[in-house]
């Protein structure tokens, strides 16, 4: 029942029950108490409000609404888009693609990257690791240097500036000389730019493909 029907049916039920009462006071009990005449207006108005407020309300349709349901994605590609903090044991990480692999598990293949070239790399604990994922020591510079890494393969993001500030001020905390950013995305021109003004040494898609990548094809055919 909609809004006007049911202010309809409390106008006519308050309106019988209006003519009652008068009927009763006025010809029956042939009353003049003006008391007993404004209390039978106040509840005739209540009356109204009450049955039009228990009158049952019309419900809303909703033919043509479709539950939306999250597309299915097949393929290797959406393992790691549904786990992300998933982290496997580091032989699963080696043989399997770049594109599956989870941030945390791109972090440890950068660690065994480096482990095996002998940078001597230390994970920085989980979740306080202020912009900084891994410590590394370079030989050539013979210092130790502060590497974040962004696993954004296929997202669309970009680092920015404000990545690279942070790295710069993260190295300091660890006391580290030297800095190095790797991803698997690229920099805004600002970032590069940034970049250059604090030393930060970039690494982009193009290099972990030229470098991680193909070390990482070499140790699965000794796995394998």
């Amino acid at each position: 029942m909609n809004k006007k029907d049911r202010s309809n049916v409390a106008s006519v039920v308050a309106g019988l029950f209006l003519i009652g009462s008068l009927y009763l006071f006025l010809m029956v009990f042939n009353s003049s108490n003006y008391m007993v005449l404004l209390g039978i207006l106040v509840v005739t108005f209540i009356i109204r409000i009450l049955v039009q407020a228990i009158l049952p309300k019309k419900k809303k349709k909703t033919v043509g609404r479709k539950k939306r349901t999250k597309p299915r994605s097949s393929g290797k590609a959406s393992v790691a888009q549904d786990s992300p903090n998933r982290l496997r044991e580091d032989k699963e990480i080696i043989k399997d693609t770049l594109e599956n692999l989870s941030w945390r598990e791109f972090e440890r293949l950068c660690f065994l990257y480096f482990k095996a070239r002998g940078y001597k790399p230390k994970e920085t604990s989980e979740g306080a690791d202020g912009g900084v994922d891994l410590i590394i020591y370079n030989p050539k510079d013979k210092a130790y240097e502060a590497v974040q890494i962004k696993h954004y393969i296929h997202s669309g993001n970009q680092i920015t500036v404000k990545e690279i500030r942070e790295l710069n001020s993260a190295k300091r905390n660890h006391k580290c000389a030297l800095s190095k950013f790797i991803t698997t995305t690229r920099y805004t021109n600002e970032a590069l730019k940034q970049a250059d003004v604090f030393n930060v040494d970039c690494h982009n898609i193009d290099w972990v493909r030229n470098n991680i990548v193909k070390w990482q094809e070499v140790q699965k055919k000794k796995i394998s």
